[in-house]
């Protein structure tokens, strides 16, 4: 009995070892699988970019397990999250492990100062809803804000406003076709092949040109959006704050994209 209880007493700790080893190998290779498929949107730490601030204690509890299971799998629509559908359960779950050691780290996002009421009169003024949507108002020529104050960090979301060439979103980049009559026609990139190009104008009318009778096609390397940048630092703010009160519903919007590859 007490060759047994010494046995005991020795193979537990390694067992709680083994353990602690094993959970970090699976922290790791989470991390392998954000940093390969996760990281050009959310951050190399999860704090935002593209994609919104994982970090920020919204997924610190095993809670959410099957909400991020369900979000990476089938993405969400009206947004740039593309659905992983073909990732291999044993990635999921370290994925899903990494995204909740992300969530205990506790990292926040930068407080949003000014007046919400004040930053939709600027939204207003300045023509917003001329290229993008809220709820069922505005436009689709540029993205959708409805969900905007949830899916971005409030940093992107200003670099957006000021430098909007600085990250142009591969779905929004611009074109410009000249026609043989010297006539430009400027839009968003829907489709190109060696032999065609498509686009969408401003008024969402879809243009389909033959190369080879157009004068030139011109890849923009700036933004469609203008700069903001004559906006006097409190309707800056004020605007800031406006866009960070948008939490729309996750299922509004257009048919989640398929993730091209996991790597």
């Amino acid at each position: 009995m007490k060759y047994l209880a010494v046995l005991t007493f020795v193979l537990c700790p390694l067992a709680a070892g083994a353990q602690t080893n094993l959970a970090k190998l699976n922290l790791e290779v989470g991390k392998a699988v954000f940093r390969s498929n996760c990281a050009f949107c959310h951050g190399l730490t999860g704090t935002g970019g593209r994609g919104p601030n994982l970090a920020g204690g919204r997924f610190a509890t095993g809670k959410a397990d099957d909400t991020l299971k369900n979000i990476i799998k089938n993405g969400v629509p009206g947004t740039t999250m593309p659905s992983f559908e073909n990732m291999e359960k044993d990635e999921l779950d370290n994925l899903v492990l990494y995204i909740h050691e992300l969530g205990a780290e506790g990292a926040k996002g930068e407080p949003v100062a000014g007046n919400p009421k004040l930053g939709r009169q600027v939204y207003e003024r300045n023509g917003c809803g001329g290229c993008h949507r809220i709820g069922e108002e505005g436009s689709i020529f540029g993205p959708d804000l409805s969900r905007i104050g949830i899916g971005r960090p409030n940093a992107y979301i200003r670099e957006s406003v000021v430098d909007p060439s600085k990250d142009i979103p591969e779905e929004y980049q611009g074109v410009t076709v000249v026609l043989p009559d010297g006539n430009r026609i400027s839009g968003v990139r829907i489709n190109e092949d060696t032999f065609t190009v498509q686009l969408r104008d401003p008024n969402q009318r879809f243009h389909l040109y033959d190369k080879s009778q157009l004068k030139e096609v011109v890849h923009e390397t700036k933004s469609l959006m203008p700069a903001y940048t004559s906006l006097s630092k409190e309707d800056l703010t004020n605007l800031l704050a406006y866009l960070d009160t948008l939490r729309g519903g996750v299922n509004s919007g257009a048919q989640v994209r398929k993730a091209e590859g996991i790597r």
